[in-house]
């Protein structure tokens, strides 16, 4: 056996968990159903990373990486299914039925996915169509929304420029404000009084005195021009936001629309587009059929081929051990 073909028996036989110890001493026969089994496998393997890598990035929203990694969870599952025909023993009906039944669910999905894939343009044109039903329903009820906000955006700051056209009339009525400020004191004042023989006596006594000042101040209402034209300006640059929205509503939902397209979005447009093409139609069957019998391929083989030497070899293993194991319980007895 040359180098290439030994490795390639190799990686067959971790394929389809095949022993290469055991088969390097077998016929040819054996390694030619090996053979076989692997290109098989490697085809099934091509279609479901291609799957895998498709749904992953397309519809679960994956990077490149993460949808290698999806791809290769989609292989292994594959080869893992696979292997329960090919390592069995003796096929059973139970075992062929429940492979043939993930075999059609396979062939429905990948069938699916692959005419997602080939009829793109179909379904994007579609897509748009229903985007736009989308945005017609959608775009009343945003609309009527934004215009309630801009009515009460348009109430506040008509109340706020109200307040402060009275609030400047005022001030230019009245920019200064005379402030009577009174003070009160006590003075100490001589008191003189006389008796009856003229006779003049004087005294300090305490006297309330009460001063008057006029004093002028610029009206306090010109400290709340600032915070109230912050208020101002405020309710105006939220009345341009609102009304730049209404604006661009449209365009705003068409983009909101067209970024969350899911699975389910397109397998309807896909269903839409089968009943309504009767080429669509013949090409998701000639996918479905291609992939049904390729996903039958392994169990179709390994229920036509006779047993070859490999499996004869593992049955004598096994009677080997089985006869050990007989004379290793009488020796016990």
């Amino acid at each position: 056996m040359h180098k290439f073909q030994r490795w390639w028996v190799k990686f067959g036989c971790f394929l389809t968990g095949y022993d290469f110890n055991l088969l390097s001493n077998c016929s040819e026969v054996a390694v030619r159903k090996v053979k076989k089994y692997t290109a098989a496998l490697i085809i099934i393997s091509i279609i479901w990373a291609f799957v895998g890598y498709t749904f992953c990035s397309r519809y679960i929203k994956l990077g490149p990486y993460q949808s290698l990694f999806g791809a290769l969870i989609a292989i292994i599952i594959v080869l893992q299914i696979e292997r329960q025909i090919l390592m069995v023993q003796k096929s059973s009906r139970g075992v062929a039925w429940a492979r043939a039944t993930i075999a059609v669910l396979m062939a429905i999905i990948g069938a699916l996915v692959i005419d997602q894939i080939i009829f793109k343009d179909d379904i994007e044109k579609a897509k748009m169509l229903s985007n736009q039903e989308k945005v017609n329903m959608l775009m009343p009820i945003r609309s009527v929304q934004l215009e309630k906000q801009l009515s009460k955006t348009d109430t506040a700051l008509y109340v706020k420029e109200l307040e402060r056209a009275n609030l400047i009339r005022d001030i230019n009525a009245n920019p200064i404000l005379k402030i009577v400020e009174v003070s009160k004191s006590r003075v100490p004042t001589t008191a003189v009084s006389r008796d009856t023989l003229q006779r003049a006596t004087s005294k300090v006594v305490m006297k309330n005195v009460q001063t008057t000042n006029l004093r002028a101040i610029q009206n306090p209402k010109y400290a709340q021009l600032e915070p109230l034209d912050k208020q101002i300006a405020a309710l105006r640059s939220q009345k341009a936001e609102k009304e730049a929205t209404l604006l661009d509503l449209r365009a705003e939902l068409e983009r909101e629309v067209g970024s969350k397209v899911g699975f389910l979005d397109e397998l309807n447009m896909m269903m839409q587009l089968l009943s309504e093409s009767t080429i669509a139609i013949v090409v998701y069957l000639i996918w479905f059929l291609f992939l049904l019998f390729l996903e039958l391929l392994i169990l179709i083989s390994k229920r036509s081929d006779r047993d070859s030497d490999y499996e004869m070899a593992i049955q004598h293993q096994m009677a080997v051990h089985n006869k050990k194991i007989e004379l290793l319980m009488k020796s016990h007895l």
